[in-house]
């Protein structure tokens, strides 16, 4: 059997249980790791769905994490974004994935 993708989360609001509920669904993909800023929040959502509880930072480093899930408010997709990049992790973000025409700019380049 080829390796699954690893997926990480950011942002553990309501709409993550469903992300986390479906992803299993899919056989290539392996829900991993959660992530908040409210770290009540990632620990609850995690141990919900038997994954791991992660700061943003931690999920960012984590070597078992392929691609990372941005669930955030519109206003903060592009910083997260951003550092999913720059962490060298592949990005999903539920639209608006970013605000101005300057953000989707930056990011096309990274």
């Amino acid at each position: 059997m080829s390796k699954k993708t690893g997926i990480g989360i950011i942002g553990c609001g309501n709409i993550s249980a469903a992300y986390l509920r479906l992803g299993p669904v899919f056989k290539a993909l392996d829900m991993r790791a959660v992530a908040d800023i409210n770290m009540d929040a990632a620990r609850a959502r995690a141990d919900e769905f038997n994954v791991r509880a992660e700061t943003v930072e931690g999920l960012l480093a984590a070597d078992d994490i392929d691609v990372v899930v941005n669930l955030t408010i519109p206003d903060a997709h592009f910083a997260v974004t951003k550092r999913i990049l720059e962490s060298g992790k592949h990005a999903y973000s539920e639209k608006p994935f970013v605000l101005t025409l300057a953000e989707g700019e930056e990011l096309r380049a990274l």
